[in-house]
């Protein structure tokens, strides 16, 4: 009976602890906390941070689980303590400086034949892109050459550049510039410079897609000493998705059409496919379309291309 009587006793006090402490809990100020990580596109992700270091964070995502995320795509940490009164805190991770971001790729395609045509084309793009805090740069250069039957080959080029402001979340202001050639469209020298309001509507690790449109004013100088100036009102989309074990597919359009005369157009297309090789080469396939509604004097209104070749991405 004593035995009995001890752990009754000891049962009891259990039970007195627990229901104090409950209690404790409930008549005492509220002190769970809810923490959210800012990403710098603007998107949240609730959970709470385990630990940092220089390049990473690693963070315990509620939906997601645990997630290691590079600095450079972090804006700020926030945590809300609830209690009475309520206490908001905004800290920002130690140390914490967004660091430039640089990507790029570079594609090398080719293409001979011999026999009753005889024909070497050769394909160079190269894309570089820097972005830091609100401000993203891209830079491209693309060049072909075209050999037919042992005749002088003919040269086309374009180098752009692109400045683009991100004002508000994933809007964004771009500024614009590009000089080209094109021997194969008897195109001597063409430059224009413009402005467009986009919008990243998704950047993410596997996916992009963004849209843009504005003004840009266009000069053509053609063979045989022909010449034009238009203002244009300008199109352009651009979608990404990476899928399976790194397979990589991409839209690009772009169109631009004449405000004093709409029936004066010019578009381009392409469709690529990039298959992984080795580490962060890729096999690329490539369609283009160029159609120019309006094209000097002997030529065709529709390009098209095909390419297959090399692309080395970073």
């Amino acid at each position: 009976n004593a035995v009995h009587l001890t752990l009754g006793a000891n049962l009891m006090l259990k039970l007195a602890i627990i229901y104090t402490s409950a209690m404790y809990l409930l008549m005492s100020p509220a002190l769970s906390f809810s923490d959210q990580l800012e990403l710098t596109n603007g998107d949240v992700i609730q959970g709470n941070l385990i630990s940092e270091s220089d390049d990473h964070i690693l963070w315990m995502s509620t939906i997601l689980g645990e997630l290691s995320i590079k600095r450079s795509f972090v804006r700020t940490i926030q945590s809300e303590a609830i209690a009475d009164p309520p206490i908001r805190i905004n800290t920002t991770l130690k140390n914490l400086s967004i660091q430039p971001k640089y990507a790029g790729d570079m594609s090398i395609s080719g293409s001979t034949a011999s026999g009753n045509q005889s024909r070497r084309d050769w394909n160079i793009d190269l894309r570089l892109e820097r972005r830091a805090k609100e401000l993203r740069q891209i830079g491209l250069f693309e060049y072909e050459n075209h050999n037919l039957d042992n005749i002088r080959a003919s040269d086309a080029f374009e180098i752009s550049y692109a400045a683009d402001w991100f004002f508000k979340d994933h809007w964004f202001l771009r500024n614009e510039l590009s000089f080209a050639t094109d021997e194969v469209r008897a195109v001597e020298l063409r430059y224009g410079v413009g402005s467009a309001l986009g919008l990243q509507l998704i950047d993410d690790m596997n996916s992009k897609l963004s849209v843009e449109s504005g003004l840009m004013w266009l000069s053509e100088e053609q063979n045989f000493g022909v010449s034009s100036d238009n203002l244009t009102w300008s199109w352009s989309l651009y979608y990404s998705l990476i899928f399976w074990n790194n397979v990589t597919i991409a839209h690009r359009q772009n169109i631009n059409v004449a405000i004093d005369d709409i029936r004066d157009s010019e578009s381009d297309f392409d469709v690529s496919l990039k298959l992984p090789l080795i580490d962060n080469l890729f096999a690329e396939l490539k369609f283009e379309w160029l159609y120019d509604n309006q094209p000097v004097p002997g030529k065709e209104l529709l390009d098209t291309q095909f390419s297959m070749g090399i692309n080395y991405s970073w």
